[in-house]
C-alpha cells in the first residue's frame, strides 16, 4: 500500500512540474505584437490644461515600455512634468486577443488609478478610452488618440476629457522614440 502511495505521490508531482513547464515555455501569438507600439524609450512634449477654459502650460513627459512575463504583458514606467510637479506613474498593459484590443491598468505616484482599453481603428491609428479613478472618489472620463509615425518612431497624441456630456481637448503632444533604445 506505502508503494503504490508513493507512486501515485510521484505521479502527481511529475504531471504538475511537467504541467508548469508547458506553461512556463509558452509564447504570445503574433496578435501582441501590437504591445511593441509603445515598446522602448519615448520623450513627449505637449502643451495641457486643466479646464476647457485654463490657461496653456507645457508638459514634458518620459516612459520606457518593455516586455515582461515571458512577452504576454508591457510594463511602462512614466514620468511627468507640469508646472512646478513631477509625476511618476506605472502602467501594466495587456492584449485581449477576443476583443482585439490592449487593456491597461495605471497607478499614479499621488493615489490615482485608471484602467483604459485601446483598439487599433487602421494599422498606424489607435484610440484609447478610460475612466481615472482619484483618492477622493472622484472620477475622470478620458480619451487618446494616438496616431504612430510611418517608421513607428514618432506618435502625435490628444487627449480629450468629458465634462458633463462635452468633450473637450486636455493635452497634446508629439513623442519621439529615443535613439540607441
Amino acid at each position: 500500500m506505502k508503494r503504490i502511495v508513493a507512486a501515485i505521490s510521484l505521479l502527481v508531482l511529475v504531471s504538475g512540474v511537467t504541467a508548469h513547464a508547458q506553461t512556463k515555455s509558452a509564447q504570445p501569438s503574433p496578435e501582441y505584437r501590437v504591445l511593441d507600439a509603445w515598446t522602448g524609450s519615448w520623450i513627449v512634449l505637449g502643451e495641457a490644461r486643466d479646464t476647457p477654459s485654463g490657461p496653456v502650460y507645457k508638459t514634458e513627459w518620459s516612459y520606457t515600455g518593455q516586455r515582461i512575463l515571458g512577452g504576454f504583458f508591457l510594463e511602462v514606467h512614466h514620468r511627468e512634468k507640469f508646472k512646478s510637479t513631477v509625476a511618476e506613474f506605472l502602467e501594466v498593459m495587456g492584449y485581449d486577443p477576443k476583443k482585439k484590443a490592449c487593456i491597461s491598468h495605471v497607478y499614479g505616484d499621488s493615489g490615482w488609478w485608471e484602467i483604459s482599453s485601446m483598439t487599433f481603428i487602421n494599422e498606424r491609428t489607435c484610440i484609447e478610452n478610460g475612466t481615472m479613478y482619484y483618492p477622493d472618489g472622484r472620477t475622470k472620463l478620458w480619451r487618446f488618440t494616438w496616431i504612430f509615425g510611418p517608421d513607428g518612431k514618432s506618435f502625435s497624441v490628444k487627449e480629450e476629457d468629458d465634462k458633463d456630456g462635452t468633450w473637450w481637448t486636455a493635452y497634446e503632444g508629439k513623442g519621439v522614440k529615443s535613439l540607441g533604445k
